[in-house]
């Protein structure tokens, strides 16, 4: 966002961020074995390819560089108020303005803006059980994967890691070479697996892409379209998906052959209907001598153990909690027109038009708003697409001397109408599962239903006879 700023000229912005770094998602998660599950050559701004990440699939070290080196490039850094979380947002109806209230070094200060842009992600806060009675009366060593202590030693200790997402799936293997003396995974429900096809980029390789970045160019589009090919049976439901599906239960009866121990590990919905995870380490790990799955429920814990609804008591040193981030929950407090809350706006589902705007917040853009994130593709294509939007739009307000935008109401409403009514043919809805995609009542508030170039498309022009204009 700030990059496009920069682009239209425009220096008079501030970005907030809590940490005391940039880098989001890869500042936070730290944990051992950490990387994307997208290639780089995708997985990175179309505007800045590097010709040199160190794997087909980059680490998190990698991408967090990445990040730091953008932000220099293109004369980020200086907008940046580092230490700087974000308590409450307000829109004055007077004034015509937001109001964003922060607090820093211990002090709460005010910041006024004409237009809001939501960067936060739904992937930021960790999500801790919270059904689960004795969690703060465990005495051994304790963190949530997204808050990954450095100093825990995992040598000759009896370690649980709680759930099977994708960063269990990295978490495990990595702990597992560790020496620990005993590693138990509690898995509430398994992940379809599929092979990660990753390996070192040679000194030669990233000599060619920095020449000829028309190269690199090519086998990003060629990842991308390979990539577009799962919504065929993720959302049209294709006969292909059988076949898919064959292929992933094929390489999971390769890799496990106790018949039991498969049963166990056999998800038992219809692949997409939850993330596909990748990893080429995960099966073979589970089938160690020293490692155990639980499938039976966590019903408490104890001061040095883990106790489940078959009454028996597991004993650990150590628990690291896998168990994802409060995907439905609004970190922070928002008011619109008429002192409109946003919580309770969303209170029975989140929802946006076209995933960016939302009606009441006059000049509040959000970045991978409701329904435009994805399970089969680069979520930066996404970004970058609405991006364009939002510089259309502020582009707009400024040409014509107009000071607030607000969605209308009827348009929002037939939007997620007809958002939701497609949704309900996808594999995520038919698949058989209830996954963090979906909030409490079943309703998908996260996943476009289509292909990205369609939701590029329908983006590409901002159509400002569909918002009040003031």
């Amino acid at each position: 966002m700030a990059v496009k700023l920069n682009e239209l000229g425009q220096d008079d912005y501030v970005i907030l961020e809590r940490r005391s770094h940039l880098g989001g998602t890869w500042y936070d998660n730290r944990y051992p074995g950490c990387a994307c599950d997208i290639p780089s050559t995708l997985y990175s701004f179309s505007f800045e390819p590097n010709p040199n990440w160190s794997h087909f699939f980059a680490r998190q070290a990698e991408i967090e560089a990445y990040l730091e080196y953008c932000a220099d490039k293109y004369h980020v850094r200086q907008h940046i108020q580092f230490e700087t979380t974000v308590i409450d947002c307000k829109w004055l109806d007077d004034r015509q303005l937001w109001q964003v209230t922060v607090q820093s070094n211990d002090q709460e200060k005010h910041f006024f803006g004409r237009t809001l842009v939501s960067g936060c992600g739904g992937l930021s806060n960790a999500s801790f059980p919270t059904n689960i009675p004795g969690i703060d009366s465990f005495e051994g060593k304790m963190c949530h994967s997204a808050q990954w202590d450095t100093k825990i030693d995992f040598y000759k200790k009896r370690v649980a890691v709680v759930g099977t997402g994708a960063s269990a799936i990295q978490i495990v293997p990595e702990i597992y070479k560790m020496n620990t003396s005993e590693l138990i995974v509690f898995q509430r429900t398994p992940p379809w697996i599929i092979p990660r096809i990753d390996r070192q980029v040679t000194q030669w390789e990233k000599r060619l892409f920095a020449r000829f970045p028309s190269l690199q160019k090519l086998i990003r589009g060629i990842i991308y379209w390979a990539a577009e090919s799962a919504v065929l049976s993720f959302v049209y439901r294709w006969p292909t998906r059988h076949v898919f599906q064959a292929l992933v239960h094929f390489n999971l009866k390769q890799q496990v052959k106790d018949e039991v121990f498969r049963k166990k590990l056999t998800p038992t919905w219809d692949l997409g209907c939850k993330r596909v995870l990748i990893s080429n380490d995960w099966y073979s790990t589970l089938q160690k001598q020293n490692v155990t799955v639980v499938t039976d429920q966590i019903r408490e814990v104890k001061q040095h153990s883990i106790v489940t609804s078959d009454n028996v008591e597991y004993p650990v040193d150590i628990i690291i909690w896998a168990t994802g981030f409060q995907v439905q929950k609004i970190p922070l407090s928002m008011m619109g027109m008429n002192g409109r809350s946003l919580h309770e706006q969303w209170r029975e589902t989140m929802q946006a038009y076209r995933g960016v705007t939302v009606v009441n917040f006059p000049n509040f853009f959000i970045l991978l708003g409701p329904n435009s994130a994805i399970g089969h593709n680069s979520g930066v294509f996404l970004i970058e697409t609405q991006l364009n939007y939002i510089v259309e739009a502020l582009v707009f307000m400024s040409q014509n001397g107009i000071k607030s935008i607000s969605v209308k109401q009827n348009v929002h409403d037939r939007y997620n109408k007809e958002l939701q009514a497609k949704l309900k043919t996808t594999v995520w809805q038919l698949g058989g599962c209830h996954s963090w995609y979906q909030d409490a009542k079943g309703n998908n508030n996260t996943v476009w239903p289509g292909f990205t170039w369609t939701y590029y498309l329908l983006l590409r022009n901002f159509d400002y006879n569909n918002y009040n204009i003031y």
